[in-house]
């Protein structure tokens, strides 16, 4: 029984660990493609937070491409997706970003769901 606590305890730090090293390496590679981009929005997109203000190439950067885009007018909506049921696999969409005029307006539902795709590059 200690034994299977220890092991837990010590992947649980090896994983705060990585995901700690993680977010420096993230700004780096950002900074590095984005060198007009401010320290601060840097930082913002390396944490994956979409926030109003942000642009396309922000909300791409921190979250990956959308599964859905939906254009009316000026506007779009972007629409990010999981799937859903293992035998026939469907797109449960539970996180949008709202643009106007290419900027960010407004977001809405659980980004935090996303964490099970692969947009952690």
């Amino acid at each position: 029984m200690r034994i299977k606590i220890f092991a837990i305890v010590i992947v649980g730090l090896f994983m705060m660990i990585a995901g700690c090293a993680q977010k420096p390496y993230r700004a780096s590679k950002i900074r590095s493609q984005h060198p007009k981009w401010d320290e601060q929005t840097i930082n913002r997109v390396a944490d994956r937070q979409v926030l109003p203000g942000m642009t396309g190439d922000m909300v791409r950067s921190a979250i990956g491409l959308p599964d859905s885009i939906s254009r009316d007018g000026d506007k779009e909506t972007w629409g990010y997706a999981v799937l859903e049921n293992d035998f026939q696999p469907e797109k449960k969409y539970v996180y949008f970003v709202y643009f106007d005029l290419g900027i960010v307006t407004k977001t809405s539902g659980n980004k935090n769901q996303l964490k099970t795709l692969n947009w952690y590059q």
